[in-house]
């Protein structure tokens, strides 16, 4: 079960190591964009396409796994903190169930949308000039199964008491609640 957990987590930090690259190839190409545009009068085909549909897509979607790994989704706890240990873990549980059902419509509806897309070989126009974009259709069902798969792995470690093998934030990491 710990290897299980292990591997996931490896998946996600290569997910999140994706979108970090992702994020120096934006800010290099939209630099390069800038510069080519106001220096040159020359700017880079694409770039608006290029960011909105690829850079931007990998960064948020890939990364909401990660969010979930170390469990840092937007959260209220004003009166869950309360509670004692185990109602405070069964309400922990449905909130995660809850989420993996919502997740998995966003998953299912973007692999639905995915498909669609890629049958039609989607592009977007800029300038004169078309970009195939469908690939980046298919960035959207996998983030959200990374989400699913470390959330679910999540509910077993905690129902079946044992050690879950994820990266989480450390506890120095709460301080916002202090």
């Amino acid at each position: 079960m710990y290897q299980i957990g292990r591997s996931l987590s490896w998946v996600v930090k290569a997910a999140s190591f994706v979108g970090a690259i992702c994020v120096v190839l934006m800010m290099l190409h939209v630099t390069a964009d800038v510069a080519g545009r106001y220096l040159f009068n020359a700017p880079l085909p694409g770039t608006t396409v290029w960011v909105a549909n690829y850079y931007m897509i990998i960064v948020v979607f890939l990364a909401i796994g990660v969010a979930e790994e170390q469990r840092s989704h937007i959260s209220v706890d004003v009166f869950t903190d309360l509670l004692p240990d185990r109602p405070r873990n069964v309400l922990s549980v449905f909130a995660t169930l809850v989420t993996i059902a919502v997740v998995t419509v966003l998953m299912i509806s973007g692999y639905t949308e995915a498909v669609k897309k890629t049958a039609m070989t989607a592009t977007k126009e800029q300038g004169s000039q078309l970009f195939e974009v469908w690939q980046s259709y298919w960035l959207i069902p996998a983030g959200a199964a990374l989400m699913i798969a470390v959330a679910a792995y999540r509910v077993i470690a905690t129902v079946t008491g044992a050690r879950s093998g994820l990266n989480e934030a450390p506890p120095e990491a709460n301080f916002i609640n202090d």
